[in-house]
């Protein structure tokens, strides 16, 4: 229990529950509650940040935090919750991952999935078994990964928030980023598309290279690379 808990706090991912079921991760556990929930958790937790926790825990209110603070919690909320509505809308019918769970445990594996994809790197279900859609959000929720000054990796949340703060003012015309009625120095916004361009430019390559030299398809290529590159240590199979 305290070994799984570091992991799960520190988003490592490493289990012993092969002794259980030899390469299973948390497949026994995918109809407990308790224990996917107490993990994601400890996911979570670890993966706010410790600047995050000592605001909140000090303000004891969201409209004292600071801009940092409100975007990695309202980030983190939206990942959370858009990634377990994406990943039950995708796998809801798939036999191989979601199919043949009861109606609860569907909800539960896709709020899991959503929560341990960003770094932590348990399984409830089998990946390699994932549609592509299904893939394709979890590479995604992967190399956003957690907050800065957490124990998550990924390009991390305020990153991708402010990237998208920034698309957002574009499209409207206006040539200032603002969050929460505060301007973003327009070098943290550049700093933040030249961290996702890096990162996105690392994983393509990864991926091609990985699919050029060992004969395996581009989609569970990429899988593989992202989930290196973020610290995930998840596969799809192609390193079983």
């Amino acid at each position: 229990g305290i070994f799984h808990s570091v992991s799960a706090f520190c988003n490592a991912g490493f289990d012993i529950f092969g002794v259980i079921q030899p390469g299973s991760s948390l497949l026994p556990f995918q109809s407990d509650p308790v224990v996917l929930l107490t993990l994601s958790a400890l996911i979570v937790i670890g993966g706010l940040g410790f600047l995050v926790w000592e605001e909140s825990v000090r303000t004891h209110s969201f409209k004292r935090c600071s801009v940092y603070t409100k975007l990695v919690l309202v980030t983190t909320a939206v990942l959370l919750a858009g990634g377990a509505i994406a990943f039950a809308l995708l796998e809801w019918n798939n036999p191989d991952t979601l199919g043949a769970m009861s109606f609860g445990d569907k909800l539960l594996n896709s709020f899991f999935q959503s929560v341990t994809v960003r770094t932590a790197g348990f399984a409830s279900f089998d990946q390699a078994a994932l549609t592509e859609g299904g893939k394709g959000v979890t590479m995604v929720l992967m190399l956003i990964g957690g907050s800065s000054g957490s124990t998550a990796g990924g390009v991390k949340t305020v990153t991708i928030m402010v990237l998208m703060l920034f698309l957002w003012s574009r499209l409207r015309g206006r040539g200032t980023v603002t969050a929460f009625k505060r301007t973003i120095p327009a070098s943290q916004v550049l700093d933040a598309m030249t961290l996702t361009g890096i990162m996105v430019f690392l994983s393509v390559f990864g991926g091609v290279f990985i699919s050029a030299t060992s004969g395996t398809g581009l989609t569970d290529s990429l899988y593989e690379a992202v989930s290196a590159l973020a610290t995930v240590g998840l596969t799809a199979g192609t390193t079983g």
